[in-house]
């Protein structure tokens, strides 16, 4: 069955603890991490916090900056993702989002290899410990704070072309929702996906911003269909955040996503003439 999940980006002016309640309380057992909410509670506390309500993780964001464009040098970046690596482990996030950073004055050779550099490093550490490290497929003309790959085909070849399973892509529809050419590599994107972000998207006056599902241009039902058509097994997260959402939203923007999210698996059903119990 589809799983739903709702990222703290969603609700970032809530504590971890009222998140998970206001979760709990609509049946939703899933949560998307953001470790700067860890910051007010030590990962033990978390992860004591997470199994009293039965809460699983869907992902722990995030990782990175290995360009110096998040203040660290590449070493501290790399000590910092294999602690975020051992913290995903602790709460028992099923994967860790990675983000190279941006060009930061590198050329292209040196920044796409002091990324791949990270990983390689990184990656023994998740497998020790279990955990998928997810890089979200953007391109840094669309996304220039958070990548070094100039096209969304670079980001999928760097992880479809290596063969550890520990390393997997991170599907935000706000950034490749509209993307036919990433939708049509579906059927070889899908079996490397850690983790699919459900959000919808409004384009204005040359300016993007995430809302509420169904209010937007994206095509969400298409993707929703096609992935779980090609056996998705992921959760779905719900990353939906921005000036319009303030924290007297929140109650209304969780009701909504279930609303659609169930929308979604309804009308699934019914175009297979199935149960969407």
């Amino acid at each position: 069955m589809p799983r739903l999940a709702i990222s703290e980006f969603s609700m970032v002016r809530w504590s971890l603890e009222e998140e998970i309640q206001e979760l709990s309380r609509r049946g939703i057992r899933e949560i998307g991490i953001w470790r700067t909410k860890l910051s007010d509670m030590d990962a033990d506390g978390a992860a004591d916090l997470l199994y009293s309500y039965d809460m699983r993780v869907s992902s722990l964001s995030w990782a990175g900056g290995f360009t110096g464009s998040c203040g660290m040098g590449w070493d501290d970046a790399v000590a910092d993702g294999a602690a975020a690596i051992r913290t995903a482990a602790r709460i028992g996030a099923e994967c860790l989002i990675v983000h190279p950073g941006h060009p930061n004055g590198h050329t292209k050779n040196y920044m796409r290899r002091l990324f791949g550099d990270a990983i390689n490093r990184m990656l023994p550490v998740a497998i020790d410990f279990g955990v998928t490290l997810g890089v979200e497929i953007m391109n840094r003309y669309g996304s220039p704070g958070w990548t070094v790959f100039d096209s969304f085909n670079e980001s999928i070849d760097f992880v479809c072309n290596s063969a550890n399973p520990n390393l997997g892509l991170v599907l935000d529809l706000f950034h490749v929702g509209g993307e036919p050419r990433v939708f049509s590599q579906l059927e070889r994107i899908c079996p490397r996906l850690a983790l699919v972000q459900l959000t919808d998207r409004i384009d204005h006056a040359g300016a993007s911003h995430r809302c509420r599902l169904g209010e937007g241009v994206i095509p969400v039902e298409n993707w929703f269909n096609a992935l779980e058509d090609r056996g998705y097994p992921g959760s779905w997260e719900v990353e939906t955040f921005g000036q319009q959402i303030g924290p007297s939203r929140y109650r209304k923007l969780l009701d909504d996503s279930i609303t659609e999210f169930e929308r979604l698996r309804e009308q699934r059903a019914i175009s297979r003439g199935v149960s969407a119990s």
